[in-house]
């Protein structure tokens, strides 16, 4: 796993939630930059089972929630995770079983007028075209979701039922074995030695991932802190709390209660 290399992944300067045909978005309003979200999955991963809980557990100000996590990794990339073969090779997509939409053979440029409500996009003829963009050596699609000249947006409700998704297996872990992998892509690079290079269509894929490792993990890393009640990964075996402020804030409230 040492040489494993990740592909980096893209996120808007600002994003707002706009109503598209009746449809509530989360659109990018600035271009951003290119990050490499791996050097905190944990923390990312994390962060999204919070969110997960917040969602299920309240009612009020789950839209600033939800954007504050976008702003802070950008979007999910749900439509490339959800197809199940390349996206703008054929005139027809496979959608894969997901818990967004039906799975099945649909039109390709239909299937991205779910993505792209604002852009009159033919993925097919984007795609094909010679001299095409290409980011991070990544798959054609993504380049095309994170070209300016189009605003790959996703649907506000399915990425609130992706975050009380993931959370639902930390309520109930009997349900694990129905937990839906990711769908992630590997090949040999040789352009710096010969590494092995795994390519993330997806910063779902990458959440969804790195929860299956904690949630198999033998030292049980994923935990809830004693004192908040937030989810954390735990480096350190014996830890019981999310921060040393939680620790001691703990430890604190328990020494007043025996003095009481």
């Amino acid at each position: 796993m040492e040489h494993l290399l990740v592909s980096h992944w893209h996120k808007n300067t600002r994003y707002e939630i706009q109503s598209i045909n009746g449809t509530e978005y989360i659109v990018p309003c600035e271009y951003g930059s290119v990050y490499d979200p791996i050097n905190s999955e944990n923390e990312m991963m994390t962060d999204a089972l919070n969110l997960g809980k917040y969602l299920t557990e309240n009612d009020l100000g789950q839209n600033g929630m939800v954007l504050d996590f976008v702003h802070e990794y950008g979007l999910l990339g749900i439509m490339p995770d959800i197809a199940g073969s390349d996206i703008g090779r054929n005139e027809c997509v496979i959608v894969r079983y997901n818990i967004f939409t039906e799975s099945g053979i649909v039109d390709v440029n239909e299937f991205a007028k779910k993505f792209f409500p604002l852009d009159n996009i033919d993925l097919l003829d984007k795609v094909n075209k010679k001299g095409k963009l290409r980011l991070n050596h990544r798959s054609p699609i993504y380049s095309t979701m994170f070209l300016r000249k189009y605003r790959y947006c996703e649907p506000l409700d399915w990425v609130k039922k992706y975050f009380k998704y993931l959370y639902s297996f930390v309520l109930k872990e009997s349900k694990l074995p129905e937990f839906i992998p990711p769908r992630l892509a590997y090949k040999i690079d040789d352009r710096n030695g010969l590494n092995l290079l795994c390519e993330y269509d997806s910063l779902k894929a990458m959440i969804d991932l790195a929860f299956a490792k904690a949630v198999t993990d033998d030292k049980k890393p994923l935990r809830t802190c004693k004192h908040c009640g937030k989810l954390f990964y735990a480096t350190d075996i014996r830890s019981e709390f999310c921060s040393a402020r939680c620790r001691n804030q703990y430890n604190v409230y328990k020494s007043r209660a025996k003095h009481n």
